[in-house]
């Protein structure tokens, strides 16, 4: 049991890798900032603690749901750029 923990933690962790939490909202949630590769500059919700999704933070998603960047999250809340239905 404790060498499937140590693996499944681990490719937890592999979910994440490249991002720095911008928010903590308690209860295992949590907004990220993606730091490197194609995606830097843009916001995710991590929703895993729930249903083990990672989504887009997005302005549109019926049309895409193209991230939001840092500066088009700074003007907004979270919780107001989550896909239609969430929670």
């Amino acid at each position: 049991m404790s060498a499937w923990n140590a693996e499944c933690w681990e490719f937890d962790e592999r979910k994440t890798a490249g991002s720095v939490v911008a928010k903590e909202h308690g209860c295992g949630f949590a907004t990220l900032l993606v730091i490197t590769g194609p995606l830097n500059g843009t916001l995710w919700w991590d929703g895993r603690a729930t249903c083990d999704l990672i989504v887009p933070l997005s302005l549109d998603h019926s049309g895409g749901a193209r991230p939001v960047t840092f500066g088009e999250w700074l003007r907004r809340d979270s919780w107001d750029l989550l896909p239609p239905g969430w929670g």
